[in-house]
């Protein structure tokens, strides 16, 4: 093989070796743009609080209404909801973070439908289990953080449920604090 062919070679081979990285690089940067952790009304889901949540909901003019469960807080979503997804269940730990929020309604409109299951593959990439056609099917989606979220749009009842495997829990020191006992026995 003459010095030529060699040298020739060796190009292609860069070339090829540049084509491909930047083909990669591409793809990485595609995938990036996917959503790495599960939100809630634009909060990260892991680790969320009650207390952050709430005042989320109530900023965008929503609250809770009565629930018979000390461990469940419930809202309504309004009358048409979001994509038509109307009622919020709540479920918190001892320490007052969220564990479990399942979003429902009942969507009669097929679009709707749709445009919900699109909304969420298109924010989370292709689930881990299930499928959608067109938005429509079961799926569900795992995330490094220990929280999950399944959908369920197979009939006209709806369901999204975001699930934290592992939420915070307060841990306790063994110390007393006095000076918090003082005020509140003031």
């Amino acid at each position: 093989m003459s010095r030529k062919n060699t040298l020739s070679l060796i190009m292609s081979v860069c070339v090829l070796f540049f084509v491909g990285m930047t083909s990669a690089i591409a793809a990485t940067e595609t995938k990036a743009t996917l959503a790495d952790r599960a939100e809630l009304f634009g909060l990260p889901f892991n680790n969320l609080s009650l207390r952050t949540l709430e005042k989320q909901l109530n900023g965008m003019g929503l609250s809770r209404y009565p629930s018979y469960r000390d461990d469940m807080v419930s809202y309504s979503l309004g009358e048409e909801g979001i994509l038509g997804v109307t009622n919020a269940d709540i479920f918190i730990n001892n320490s007052g973070y969220v564990r479990q929020a399942l979003l429902s309604g009942v969507i009669d409109d097929n679009k709707k439908r749709r445009d919900l299951g699109n909304l969420l593959e298109k924010k989370y990439g292709v689930p881990i289990e299930g499928a959608l056609s067109g938005g429509i099917g079961r799926a569900k989606w795992l995330f490094d953080d220990a929280t999950t979220i399944e959908f369920r749009n197979t009939t006209y009842d709806v369901s999204i449920m975001y699930v934290d495997q592992r939420p915070s829990v307060t841990s306790f020191s063994g110390k007393i604090d006095v000076e918090a006992l003082s005020r509140k026995n003031q």
